[in-house]
């Protein structure tokens, strides 16, 4: 014999649990990092320039489950390492073949755009490069009307998880002068 209310308390443990699945999905698919600091990323970057996007196309990987954007730059200036004239950056992202995959804190670039890339050599060992840290190593360059250059490798949607109080939260990027983030590369170098 089932006890009374036992099909109620079912139903609403069946609810509470589809609640949780729904809300670690959310979760997981959102993107936390924990902060680095220009020296460290300074340390974890084979390569670190300033380039100007020249073009972008995306493609799937060959077992057809990521789609890869790759954009080509033209290095005006390397501060770390070594790098031809030309190199070819690779993110998780993009558009093939009528379909569309987003990440969180990936920013793609635009022809034309400015940045400065903490890199190292993809894992795929295909020649590309890729950013360290996922957006933490791509700073946007954005020219003042004053003239000043400033950067900046905050993107939408990321969380920040502080190790020492282990908590989460909105993660706002580092932002200075692109002059101040060259002399902490340099630092960082030379340490």
């Amino acid at each position: 014999m089932i006890p009374a209310g036992f099909h109620l308390k079912h139903m609403q443990l069946r609810k509470l649990s589809l609640t949780a699945l729904l809300l670690s999905a959310v979760v997981a698919t959102a993107t936390t990092v924990i902060p680095m600091s220009v020296d460290k990323m300074t340390r974890l970057s084979t390569v670190v320039v300033e380039a100007r996007s020249i073009d972008a196309h995306s493609a799937w990987n060959p077992e057809h489950t990521v789609i890869y954007t790759y954009t080509r730059f033209s290095v005006s200036r390397v501060l770390k390492g070594a790098a031809p004239a030309t190199i070819t950056v690779k993110q998780m992202g993009g558009h093939a073949d009528g379909y569309t995959q987003r990440v969180s804190g990936v920013r793609h670039w635009s022809s034309g755009e400015e940045a400065v890339l903490f890199l190292h050599p993809s894992v795929a060992n295909d020649g590309t490069l890729v950013v360290t840290g996922l957006m933490q190593g791509n700073f946007y360059v954005q020219h003042l009307p004053t003239g000043e250059v400033v950067v900046g490798n905050g993107v939408p949607h990321v969380s920040s998880f502080d190790t020492v109080n282990h908590s989460t939260s909105t993660y706002h990027g580092t932002h200075m002068t692109l002059r101040k983030l060259e002399s902490n590369v340099q630092q960082a170098v030379t340490r």
